[in-house]
């Protein structure tokens, strides 16, 4: 059964100030507060979720609860991952967030949205594809779980290439092809350099490959 530490935080500034940081305490070890995943809710958005656990809204102008921190044990603890894999997987949400919104105010219109992650771990490459699916989708627009595909002479080519000559290229293919149309975007996510931590992305509209980052 998954471990649920729910937090309730008070508008006095001594709770606060420890909610939000779920230290060691007489209850958990520093090894155990460290593998802790935290969400802040809303007073309204904890209800919901934890009814028997978090008081509904309070009658305007009363003091109590005003929102929660819902913390559960993560599925793979520190140390048990690749050092580059922890960076890039804590990070996931802002960083993805953050190239998906660029993304968006370049693909206007009525799109198709395609996602690929090239990563060296295919298990890592796998959850950031969901994350940047997830967040187009929830930006409203229409995506594919289709991958676009190149023949296998294409790839063998753009192997030997730079990535800042690869993507471009591969890009182009995909059009030439009719592997994507002008009604398709493809979002690509990759780290450039197998010591870096930051993840980099490219958008491919029409052929044409734009860096985002």
């Amino acid at each position: 059964m998954e471990f649920l530490l729910l937090i309730l935080l008070m508008p006095l500034p001594i709770y606060g100030v420890r909610a939000n940081d779920p230290i060691a305490g007489p209850w958990q070890s520093k090894e155990e507060a460290r593998n802790l995943e935290c969400t802040r809710l809303s007073q309204a958005q904890a209800h919901e979720r934890y009814p028997d656990l978090v008081p509904d809204l309070p009658a305007r102008g009363t003091s109590g609860v005003t929102d929660a921190l819902a913390c559960t044990s993560r599925f793979m603890r520190y140390g048990e991952r690749p050092d580059r894999d922890e960076v890039i997987l804590s990070s996931l949400g802002q960083s993805v967030g953050e190239i998906t919104q660029i993304a968006s105010a370049l693909g206007s219109g009525e799109l198709t949205w395609h996602v690929d992650a090239f990563y060296p771990e295919p298990a890592v490459a796998a959850k950031i594809s969901v994350a940047a699916r997830t967040q187009l989708a929830e930006r409203g627009h229409k995506v594919s779980d289709r991958v676009p595909v190149l023949a296998a002479g294409d790839i063998a080519v753009l192997g030997r290439m730079p990535a800042s000559k690869a993507y471009p290229l591969a890009c182009a293919r995909y059009f030439a092809q009719r592997v994507l149309d002008e009604q398709d975007a493809f979002l690509g996510l990759m780290i450039i350099d197998a010591r870096e931590t930051q993840l980099h992305a490219g958008l491919c509209m029409r052929g044409e490959w734009r860096w985002l980052q």
